[in-house]
């Protein structure tokens, strides 16, 4: 692992958080909307280099109750495979495990490939014997 990293628990800032989601690969959004999902999130964490450059973030999301939802676990490419993917899911069921009651819905959807990462937490992949398929619609 990196040497100098700091894990915060605070949310990342609008320009940390859009430009994580573009070293991801993933789709853009207008900083106002951004402004507006990191106000609604319940609980997130940050890793900064020695120099304060975000390496990886991930929050949760949800009705604090019922349903939990880890979202936005990113490391910066360069940075994978280094154990912060790990520190930040760590810090995240630290939050979940004092928020969740018994019989809450802990949830995430990860990226293709990513499932024997979250498999190491507890997650079951769906389809399964007990659950059925997760499903997903995106706006376009």
């Amino acid at each position: 692992m990196h040497p100098e990293i700091t894990i915060l628990l605070r949310k990342p800032t609008v320009e940390e958080y859009a430009e994580l989601r573009q070293l991801a690969g993933w789709p853009a959004f207008q900083p106002g909307v951004i402004k507006v999902a990191l106000k609604n999130t319940l609980y997130a964490v940050v890793v900064l280099d020695g120099k304060g450059v975000i390496l990886g973030m991930g929050r949760v999301i949800g009705d604090a109750a019922i349903y939990l939802h880890i979202q936005d676990v990113i490391v910066r490419p360069e940075f994978q495979k280094q154990g912060i993917g790990k520190l930040i899911m760590i810090e995240l069921l630290k939050y979940i495990d004092k928020t969740a009651i018994v019989n809450t819905n802990i949830g995430l959807m990860c990226s293709k490939g990513r499932e024997d990462f979250y498999k190491a937490f507890g997650f079951t992949e769906r389809p399964s014997d007990m659950y059925g398929s997760g499903m997903i619609k995106i706006k376009l």
